[in-house]
């Protein structure tokens, strides 16, 4: 059985990944890193170089390969696997996919504060190359607001359970996951 996580950038997928892994003893594959590892660049490279929609592709073709290849597994996805339709159907047949959510304000202090690595926070963040940190926050929490919009319905289509991560409880988080497989 697979176990895959899904949600926004920050939700909590990577770390709740390790958890699982830790206690399950089911190997970890973070998505993100998996291509990164085949493209033998970084996820900022994939995008300035490639492009999103290189990456896209990418993302699907390696979601497809792990399922095909991996059993017992935890997987940890991008934020934006499932927004593919081919991806959250295979999601949806393939896996046991709990959704990790999280309040955008949370989702904006994080993002914040783990922006390296995330090319399109800091795509979003160079756009207002003076503001504040409190002013980032809140461009960075309008648009987690615009984005959950749109994915909020394609990540619970793929998902058996939603979990909400906005206080980090990774005790509470990982005990809901293995209680819904």
């Amino acid at each position: 059985m697979i176990i895959a996580l899904c949600g926004f950038m920050t939700s909590g997928k990577t770390l709740a990944g390790e958890a699982l892994s830790e206690k399950t003893g089911r190997k970890l594959i973070d998505l993100d890193q998996y291509i990164e590892q085949k493209e033998g660049l970084d996820m900022e490279s994939i995008f300035r170089e490639k492009g999103e929609a290189y990456f896209r592709k990418k993302e699907e073709e390696s979601l497809r390969k792990i399922l095909d290849t991996e059993d017992d597994i935890i997987l940890s996805l991008g934020g934006g696997t499932p927004m593919n339709p081919n991806c959250r159907a295979l999601l949806k047949e393939r896996t046991k996919c709990f959704f990790l959510t999280c309040s955008p304000k949370v989702l904006a202090e994080r993002m914040l504060l783990l922006q390296d690595g995330r090319p399109l926070v800091k795509a979003l963040l160079a756009e207002h190359p003076n503001s504040t940190k409190k002013q980032k926050l809140q461009i960075l929490e309008a648009w987690a607001k615009e984005k959950l919009q749109e994915r909020i319905p394609l990540y619970q289509a793929c998902s058996i359970q939603t979990i909400d991560t906005s206080i980090w409880d990774i005790e509470s988080i990982t005990s809901q996951i293995m209680g819904g497989f």
